[in-house]
């Protein structure tokens, strides 16, 4: 929406006020489509004709005790509809029904009065899933008179407190059972050749490693190293990917030239490219661009295995249900990000799906590259118990379909809506209807 003309500071902050109440009042509509999808698809409808498939839909109770149960297949077309993935969805049904059943003062602020931002009201709503509905009418009980005045970080603070004080018992096994919560992960897209590594520990590795970075810093300092302590550090952790470095360099002997674990590197990129005198752009598979000289660095410090081309614009099939082998590696080299709408997977750990339902009595060559999409395990279930359809009219390029046909477009772009119009002839149309709608979407 285009501003109007504003000619005073006074107008300006006036405009800005009646910006956020409207942002608040989206926010607290949506959390009211939350809980009204969720009333539209309750529990008790599953199974009722006496027959659940293997992994078909489930009665879960997203929220915490006494919201009601939920299909849990039935975030992923409201997800769909919000652009959100379908797991973000999940827990955007549960925060809102935590909040009309178990944190009416918090559901009042939020969607009668607009008095704090939703995350606020949300984040409350995740703190306190554990509690009972004793407990939690507690916490809201207290908190009613002030939770629309405290700044959000004193809020949450005092929350965190009144759950803990409330079930000391559950906060311990949380933490004892936290294993599951660790994680240690590398971000998408390096910037300028740096990269950030994020990871979460238990605590004493977390201090020791702090502590065996902070040492190695300072041998690096001794050397002779006059960069800034936080780059040093950076360094350190670096020189701890290669053992064999970081344990010469902590045993005080000068350490031998590193040398990097051996890698599989798929690098977009021509001899002519790698061995001519100018500048350059090549890239790395799922990583992005980057110059010529960075793939020279990198090659030159990595025992690197050379993966022969694949002919992206062959097909390829076979006759068995599984794809495997030059199959599987053509169909997610093709297609690098999981194909349903809005995912954000990348890695290998993935299905490759039947675009058209494998057919045991049918044609040969049914698995083949062009019928074929990666989807993680999830969104493979969605698309199977969750009534969800997808066209694939070219390889690599996929139509999705909701029970209430939403349409969704994904290729190497990412996630597109298009009309019910043009997605009813994609789906639905004869030959030439499809070929015309086939042009439309491939104009925009």
């Amino acid at each position: 929406m285009a501003l109007g003309p504003v000619d005073a500071p006074g107008d300006i902050l006036t405009a800005a006020e009646r910006a956020l109440r409207a942002k608040r009042a989206a926010e607290a509509e949506i959390l009211c489509l939350a809980v009204a999808w969720a009333d539209q698809h309750p529990g008790e409808t599953i199974g009722q004709f006496g027959y659940t498939p293997r992994g078909g839909e489930q009665a879960v109770r997203m929220g915490g005790e006494g919201t009601p149960e939920v299909a849990d297949l039935c975030p992923a077309e409201l997800g769909l509809s919000l652009e959100i993935h379908p797991i973000a969805a999940r827990h955007l049904i549960a925060d809102a029904l935590d909040l009309r059943h178990r944190l009416p003062s918090f559901w009042t602020a939020v969607v009668h009065h607009l008095a704090m931002p939703d995350w606020v009201a949300r984040k409350v709503a995740s703190l306190t899933r554990g509690l009972t509905s004793l407990q939690v009418a507690e916490v809201d009980r207290a908190l009613a008179d002030v939770a629309a005045t405290l700044p959000p970080s004193r809020l949450l603070r005092t929350v965190e407190a009144m759950v803990l004080a409330a079930d000391n018992e559950t906060a311990d096994r949380e933490r004892e059972g936290a294993t599951d919560t660790r994680f240690a992960t590398l971000d998408r897209e390096p910037k300028a050749g740096n990269r950030h590594l994020y990871a979460r520990l238990e605590d004493t590795d977390a201090l020791a490693l702090d502590a065996t970075i902070s040492r190695v810093a300072e041998l690096l300092a001794a050397e002779g190293d006059e960069a800034a302590i936080d780059v040093r550090r950076s360094r350190a952790l670096g020189i701890l990917a290669n053992p064999e470095h970081a344990s010469e360099l902590l045993a005080g002997r000068r350490p031998s030239t590193p040398h990097g674990a051996p890698a599989v590197l798929y690098l977009h990129l021509t001899e002519t490219d790698f061995t001519r005198d100018a500048d350059g752009v090549a890239r790395f598979e799922q990583d992005g661009p980057i110059t010529l000289a960075h793939a020279r660095h990198i090659l030159g410090h990595r025992h690197v295995t050379i993966k022969p081309v694949i002919d992206l614009t062959q097909e390829l099939s076979s006759d068995a249900y599984e794809f495997t082998g030059s199959l599987r590696e053509a169909v997610l080299l093709r297609t690098p990000a999981d194909c349903f709408p809005y995912a954000v997977a990348t890695t290998g750990r993935r299905d490759v799906d039947h675009s058209v339902p494998f057919d045991p009595h049918g044609p040969p060559g049914q698995t083949n590259t062009g019928n074929g999409g990666p989807l993680t395990r999830h969104h493979h279930r969605i698309k199977t118990h969750g009534r969800m359809s997808v066209r694939q009219p070219w390889p690599g390029l996929y139509v999705w379909r909701t029970p209430h046909r939403r349409y969704r477009v994904t290729d190497h772009r990412g996630t597109r809506t298009i009309s019910t119009h043009i997605g009813d002839c994609l789906f639905d149309g004869d030959d030439i209807t499809q070929g015309l709608a086939l042009l439309v979407l491939d104009a925009l």
